[in-house]
């Protein structure tokens, strides 16, 4: 697919049913048209606006977001670790959104970047000239056999869902020791290196209990490149330790609860296995994609280890093919650690190419 950046932009309709003061946002009338849209109201989403509000930016933006809170997902490990409780990881969205944006709470369910137009699910159309996708990723639960339907028992447990991080402190807080495993999938995964964050947590905890003395400590990583994550190399590369048990290579694909048993896909250079370990308490890191509508509209790498993601310039963040389009975030295909910490940076540098191209209609 090509863009024709020749084609007329569509006018804004006069708005007739909403308070277009300052001090309103609007969750349930909007135009049909936007001269930027961002999608997406997490993290990354709200970095944009706020980085476009700050350097007073005055035009016609909209948020499509359907949710009605924010989450701050990082927070969700020290509810999970330190007991934190989980009601304070979550907020109102609506005074998180700056005063001059349209907030069209509904979901966005077709993009058709060739026209520059938008489909949420309720059915209605909205175009747009520039832009922004901070759509973040879906966890994939059930990509791991027996994970979802036992989640929470069987000591299965996962920091990475608002109600399992509360049920997580839980299950590690009551702990009496044994074998306990913590997964790193191969994947690209919300938090960098959060997956030995919360094992390093966790440990933390059962030493000032008493129970680290009486527990085996498993760290599983998944295959990666050799210049994967440095934390996870620089462990790997340690003189091997009783304290804690690294296996490289270990792609968690199964769990079964009765047995409380863990099936990992094993692969070492080109040779691959099956092995099946015993736990009795099992943190699961879970497989991670963008939304399947990237793909569909033709804006996602087609293939290697970054498809399924926004395939952008990883220097301006821009589309590499759809020069209007602009991503930010977990869905972004570039080779970093996706952390809330680097897509404020992200945002910081949509913001400042998009003020450039709408100032010169770029």
């Amino acid at each position: 697919m090509t863009t024709n950046k020749n084609a007329p932009l569509a006018s804004n309709p006069t708005h007739t049913d909403m308070d277009m003061s300052p001090d309103s946002a609007s969750e349930s009338s909007f135009s049909s048209s936007h001269r930027l849209v961002v999608l997406g109201g997490g993290e990354a989403g709200l970095a944009v606006l706020h980085a476009l509000n700050d350097q007073s930016f005055a035009s016609d933006i909209a948020l499509i977001e359907p949710s009605s809170y924010h989450y701050n997902q990082r927070a969700w490990m020290e509810v999970g670790t330190q007991g934190t409780k989980k009601e304070r990881t979550r907020s109102d969205l609506r005074p998180r959104i700056p005063p001059n944006v349209h907030w069209i709470q509904d979901r966005v369910a077709r993009i058709a970047p060739d026209d520059r137009r938008l489909t949420v699910e309720s059915n209605q159309d909205i175009s747009y000239e520039y832009l922004v996708i901070a759509l973040g990723t879906t966890v994939l639960w059930d990509r791991i056999r027996g994970l979802k339907d036992n989640l929470g028992t069987s000591g299965i447990c996962s920091v990475y869902g608002y109600e399992q991080s509360e049920r997580t402190w839980e299950m590690i807080r009551d702990f009496p020791g044994g074998r306990a495993f913590f997964t790193a999938p191969s994947s690209p995964h919300k938090g960098g290196t959060a997956p030995l964050q919360i094992l390093r947590e966790a440990e933390s905890l059962w030493r000032k209990t008493g129970v680290r003395e009486h527990t085996d400590l498993f760290f599983t990583i998944g295959p990666t490149e050799p210049d994967g994550e440095p934390e996870y190399a620089k462990l790997l590369n340690e003189s091997p330790s009783e304290d804690l048990h690294v296996f490289d290579g270990y792609e968690l694909t199964e769990v079964r609860p009765d047995a409380q048993e863990a099936v990992f896909s094993v692969r070492k250079g080109q040779s691959s296995s099956q092995d099946v370990l015993r736990y009795d308490l099992i943190h699961v890191v879970p497989p991670m994609r963008p939304p399947a509508l990237l793909e569909e509209s033709g804006l996602a790498h087609p293939s290697g280890p970054m498809k399924g993601y926004l395939e952008v310039d990883p220097a301006s963040l821009r589309h590499k093919r759809f020069p209007t389009v602009f991503g930010v975030g977990d869905a972004v295909g570039v080779e970093e650690v996706k952390t809330a910490q680097r897509a404020r940076k992200q945002a910081k540098k949509v913001a400042h190419v998009l003020r450039r191209a709408m100032q010169e209609g770029a």
